[in-house]
This record gives C-alpha cells, structure tokens and sequence, in this order.
C-alpha cells in the first residue's frame, strides 16, 4: 500500500526510513522524490529520512490553488506532514525549486526547522534588471515548450549533461512523464519570488551548495547565503544543476560535514508513525 496522505484537500506521496535527526529532502521542479535514491541509501544509515512528492508532482495530488498561493501551500503541507509524523524539529534539504520551498518554509515555519541546505537554487527572482528582461522575453518565448511531448527536448538534455548520465536520466525521466499544467503553474509561482527581506530572520545553521559549471547559480546561493544569518557556500567542482545528480558523493559528504559541524548527526526525534 502507497504511504499516500490526504491533506489540505489534495494527496502527498512519502517516505520515511531510518532512525535519528530528521532530514527532509524536497526535490526539483518536475523531478519526485526518487531523484534522491542515492541520498536516501547514504543518509538513512544513520538518520531519519523523509522524502515527498510536493503536490501537483509525482504520485502526489493535483495543485488546486493559484500561483500566488502555489509556494505557500506547498509549504503548509509540509508543515502538516511533519505533524502528522510526529517529527518536531527536521533538518530541511531542498535542491533547485525545493530550494526554494526550504527557504520559504524556513520563514513560514521557523519552529520546525533545525537547519536548511539549499542547493542549485534562488532567492529572489529579478525582472527588472536587463538581464531579467531577458529571461522574462525568454520564458515568455519558451512557455508554450511545457506543453511539448518531453522528447522535444532529449537530444539538447543530452548535449547538456553529456558528463552526467544520473542526472540525464532523472531529467529524462522526469520530462517524459512530466505533469505539463502543474509543472508551469510552479514555475510561473517562482516567477516573482523576493525571499531577501525575510532572509537575515533565519537563524538556522544554513549550507549553500552550488555546482562550478553554472555561475549564475554560484552568484545567487553567495548572495543568499551573505544574506542568511549563519549560512556558508560550497561550490562543487565539475558539477551541474542539480547537484545532489551530478555529483552524488561529494554532495552527501558535504552535507554530512554540515551535520557533524553544527551537532546535527546525533540523537532521535520523537517520531511516531500516524496510521
């Protein structure tokens, strides 16, 4: 039987393994929790690891929300699966969108939060500027293109991630089976993100992970990172976005250094199953 939970009238797909300090990994946009295979066998040794399809991905239900209410309640439902697991305190890891959800979250639901490890992401999302002017002409150009069969689109994913056949495949895959409405729906919710007042309030231990091959991304997790209260950046040699893909081991060393540095790899939550 699927762990399916029904919550804020939609459904979440999770899974939960492992004993200790609770981690929660929250994954791209148009990936599931599955992208997080090798994160799971590594960390689940020795903590507890929860893993979900946010809602309007995967296995889980339909968005049923506007845009601008589209972040927020993702966040809720988080929040309200944490509960329902009994787990006080997690550990949230978000890579590229769920980057964002981790941030978001952290803000919304401060008294959940133990730490947060963002990678591959932003925090604020500039139109404005000419580069943002740009991007907006670009994604205005390319948002028909979520609603193209995913195979439009292999052979450039293909030239893109040549050097990394894990992270090809799970984009593939995602892109294959990509759910087209809710994946733009997502992104048009990014669209007009500003997270920086409300960073330097977390106080959290935060890590900001980013792969060398894409310097935008280097530039938004440094100033993101400048703007969190106790935040520090690692740039991950020969890697891509998402990271946690291209460079699967050297990202869960990373993160396990982040937990040991700030006392996070001991002790157990109290957590109970709620079925």
């Amino acid at each position: 039987m699927l762990p399916l939970w029904k919550v804020n009238g939609t459904s979440l797909y999770y899974e939960v393994c492992g004993q200790g300090t609770s981690l929660v990994f929250i994954h791209s946009l148009g990936l599931t929790h599955e992208m997080f295979e090798i994160q799971k066998n590594y960390f689940k040794q020795s903590y507890q690891t929860v893993f979900l399809d946010l809602r309007g991905n995967g296995q889980s239900g339909n968005l049923k929300v506007p845009v601008g209410r589209v972040i927020e309640t993702q966040c809720e439902d988080l929040s309200l699966l944490l509960g329902y697991l009994g787990i006080k305190k997690a550990v949230i890891v978000g890579v590229s969108y769920g980057g964002i959800i981790a941030q978001k979250f952290s803000n919304l639901y401060p008294n959940q939060v133990s730490a947060i490890v963002i990678s591959d992401c932003l925090s604020i999302n500039v139109r404005t500027t000419m580069l943002g002017k740009f991007v907006s002409m670009i994604d205005l150009i390319s948002s028909l293109s979520y609603y193209l069969p995913g195979e439009f689109f292999l052979r450039s994913m293909k030239i893109t991630y040549y050097k990394w056949d894990l992270a090809y495949r799970a984009i593939r895959k995602g892109m294959l089976q990509k759910r087209s409405g809710e994946w733009y729906k997502q992104r048009l919710a990014v669209r007009g993100i500003d997270f920086t007042p409300f960073l330097p309030q977390i106080k959290v231990p935060a890590l900001c992970i980013a792969g060398d091959h894409s310097y935008p991304v280097i530039r938004q997790m440094n100033e993101t990172a400048g703007l969190l209260s106790n935040a520090r950046l690692q740039v991950i040699e020969d890697s891509c976005n998402p990271s946690n893909l291209c460079q699967p081991q050297r990202f869960n060393e990373i993160v396990q250094c982040f937990l040991e540095d700030n006392h996070l790899n001991k002790g157990a939550n109290n957590y109970m199953q709620g079925y």
